[in-house]
């Protein structure tokens, strides 16, 4: 018998009907080992993506079943996608790169970085393959199965073998070239590679051939299209480059109009589709001509982006890339031409830098792209009055009652507190109900500032009366209230790109170790020299310490401002900012990088799902956040809502069914009891139950409130013909 899935290690989720009890049961159990009373620090196991939405990892392959659907890619991610739509992380314990996923009769088989292979019977653990012999750092960059084998292939000509998805042997694939892709199909399976490679084999998969594909492009992926019966093989690779072959042994080129590189390939019941680097191409059945869905299409067109996978099903496609991008394609009623729609409308401006005032996140970044959030969660882009061509905003910041965002050019936005009243139109009946709302202006409605310089300039602050501006050519600039700037004289050139207001002064930062001190009137400034020509990005005053970071791991923290102590952060990376929360300084940076440390001398290196580069790291009600390339935004809960989950509503029905076999008939009841709760987004909690309350409580499941509503539905069923209808019910937070 195949194994059943489960749902993933995070609970069951908002909206999704739970059919039978032990669905829920599966997920308590793996997950009890990995919740804690009270979590001290960010655990990897709960980072959760605010944007992009559904996530913004890059999707390297994808595996779209009936029952569920598969993403994996960078930093050991894996998402599932059951039948309710939402996309959830399920912990894999490794971090490596994950490039390829396949299904081998019911078993999950995933690989990547230095010959990792992980399995999976119920789409929520995944177990390390065994390997007969090592795969010496060789990364596995493609996988496939029939219903009796296992291939993958990857760097150096390495196959390996499998049986059961566990147990994998090395085969001879008789060449040394860099594998990229494997499909089966035809009886057979095709491996292509580096250099135009393309190696065969029957489908017991022990002795391969090499066959001649016609180029010498380097190609990335092969599939199989169509049924065993009736399909082809499909390569495609660099410079455009698409192949096609019934068997795997002779191979036809297909001309694609583009020299763009090509990363996958799926059909449907109305032609096939390619994508690659910016570039999405669609071949109509019976056609030989492409069309670009990038630039061929007057509306509705799929933006330029790298898209690493495809899926094509009846009429509709789904592409995904990188940094999370999905795409659905769709036919519209009698029309012949795509239409291609995101999966959710998430910005992937670039986040430079993050702010939060009066509770209200402020992230400003490039296309003069500023958004905001009141949770950290649910973010929204706001109006500006600036060209997003060529803007660039680099820095926010201010008090409860302004703000600044300022970036290239001497651009500068502000934001003044204030309410104003918005009228909200609903329908009762046939009624008209207008409801008046008011609500805070900070950080919702800007307008631009009187130019005052041309230099660009980056970093904000406030504090002491006043407001200070910093940027290139070792400008300062400061204002007692917000709107009339004047130029500081200062003892440098160098760009200054961060500034941060301490109880006795202020300090300035930038490039070539500049650092800048000065008293609380901001008008005379004093050179520090550090012995340094490093860039010293950003500083900050945390928790009595001012800590400056920067390039090549820079850290430095001071007390005062005058003199500084060097910190040994144990990487070499760019670090880009800092916070604090709860007694601990977090530093974030560039290629994934983010520090903890309780006392400012020993840095721990903390595992992110995700290696995009920070520019912001910052909290807001116990959470910690980090924000940087292609509008990524991760969350933590490092200090849980203590507050309790609560039953908002419910529903009981019960159910009574037989079932005659010759003459036996049986009869089975069957309670179905639907519960709404209520609590705080991102909040763990254990559902449990007991028949009265002098036996001990059972935990049914235990569970996540994704919605950023902290709402959620769940459906539990039991057997109740040979027990008690009643129980009792209850909640218990699991972190």
């Amino acid at each position: 018998m195949k194994p059943s899935y489960n749902p993933p290690s995070q609970g069951c989720l908002p909206g999704r009907s739970i059919r039978k009890a032990t669905f829920c049961l599966a997920t308590a159990v793996v997950l009890m080992a990995l919740l804690v009373a009270r979590a001290s620090e960010p655990e990897p196991e709960f980072w959760r993506w605010s944007n992009p939405q559904p996530h913004g990892n890059n999707v390297l392959d994808m595996l779209v079943l009936p029952e569920l659907s598969v993403q994996v890619g960078d930093a050991g991610t894996v998402y599932i996608q059951f039948s309710d739509g939402r996309w959830t992380p399920v912990p894999t314990g490794v971090t490596n790169y994950l490039r390829g996923v396949a299904l081998m009769d019911g078993r999950l088989l995933v690989v990547g970085e230095n010959g990792l292979v992980l399995s999976s019977t119920d789409a929520a653990t995944f177990q390390p393959g065994q390997l007969s012999q090592s795969a010496n750092g060789n990364w596995f960059e493609g996988v496939a199965a029939s219903m009796q084998k296992a291939v993958a292939v990857g760097d150096n000509g390495y196959v390996f073998t499998s049986n059961d998805g566990v147990n994998w042997t090395k085969a001879n694939s008789r060449t040394t070239e860099w594998l990229r892709g494997v499909a089966y199909g035809a009886g057979g399976f095709v491996v292509v590679g580096e250099n135009g490679t393309i190696i065969r084999s029957s489908a017991a998969a022990t002795s391969w051939t090499n066959t001649t594909s016609g180029t010498t492009y380097h190609l990335n992926r092969v599939r199989y299209l169509g049924s065993t019966m009736s399909g082809q093989f499909v390569a495609v690779g660099n410079g455009g480059v698409i192949l096609s072959s019934v068997s795997g042994s002779a191979w036809t080129p297909i001309a694609s109009g583009t020299t763009n590189n090509l990363y996958d390939v799926a059909l449907n019941d109305t032609g096939m589709l390619v994508v690659g680097d910016q570039e999405i191409l669609f071949r109509p059945n019976g056609s030989t001509a492409w069309s670009s869905q990038v630039t061929g299409l007057d509306t509705n067109a799929a933006p330029a982006w790298i898209y690493l996978s495809a899926f094509g099903s009846s009429s509709n496609w789904l592409v995904a890339g990188r940094s999370g991008m999905m795409l659905e394609g769709f036919v519209s009623s009698g029309s012949d031409t795509y239409g291609w729609l995101p999966v959710s409308d998430s910005s992937h401006a670039w986040i430079w830098d993050v702010t939060v005032q009066r509770g209200i996140c402020v992230a400003v970044g490039d296309l003069a792209s500023i958004q905001t959030s009141l949770d950290g969660i649910l973010w929204a882009r706001e109006a500006v009055p600036l060209a997003p061509t060529n803007t660039v905003l680099l820095g926010v910041g201010g008090t409860t009652n302004l703000l600044l965002a300022v970036g290239n050019a001497g651009n500068v936005l502000l934001s003044q507190a204030g309410l104003t009243n918005l009228a909200i139109t609903n329908y009762i009946g046939t009624n008209i109900v207008v409801t008046n709302s008011t609500f805070d202006i900070l950080g919702l409605i800007w307008t631009n500032l009187p130019p005052f310089t041309t230099n660009t300039l980056q970093g904000v602050a406030a504090g002491h009366g006043l407001f200070l501006l910093t940027g290139d050519r070792g400008s300062i600039f400061t204002s007692a209230d917000g709107s009339n700037f004047v130029a500081q004289t200062t003892p440098t050139l160098n760009f200054l790109s961060g500034v941060a207001a301490g109880p006795d002064g202020w300090v300035a930062v930038g490039n070539r170790g500049a650092l800048l001190k000065s008293g609380t009137d901001a008008i005379s400034w004093t050179a520090v020299s550090l012995s340094t020509t490093n860039w010293i990005y950003k500083v900050r005053w945390l928790g009595d310490y001012y800590v400056a970071v920067g390039q090549n791991g820079m850290i430095y923290t001071s007390p005062t401002g005058a003199e500084w102590t060097p910190r040994a952060s144990g990487t070499k990376e760019w670090l880009t900012d800092a916070t604090f929360l709860d007694g601990t300084y977090y530093v974030a940076g560039l290629q994934g990088i983010l520090l903890s440390s309780t006392n400012l001398s020993s840095w721990k290196v903390l595992r992110l799902p995700s290696i995009k580069s920070w520019y912001s790291a910052f909290t807001l009600e116990g959470k910690l956040l980090v924000a940087g390339v292609e509008g990524s935004i991760l969350r933590n809960p490092v200090m849980p809502s203590s507050s309790p989950v609560n039953f908002l509503a419910y529903y009981h029905n019960v159910d009574t069914s037989t079932v005659t076999i010759g003459t036996n008939t049986t009869a089975s009841t069957t309670a179905y009891d639907l519960y709404l709760f209520g609590g705080q987004p991102d909040q763990w909690f254990q559902f449990q139950s007991a028949t009265n309350l002098n036996t001990a409580w059972t935990t049914n499941a235990t569970l996540e409130l994704f919605d950023p509503s902290g709402t959620m539905y769940l459906l539990h069923t039991r057997d109740i013909t040979n027990s008690p209808p009643q129980e009792f019910n209850r909640t218990q937070l699991a972190r």
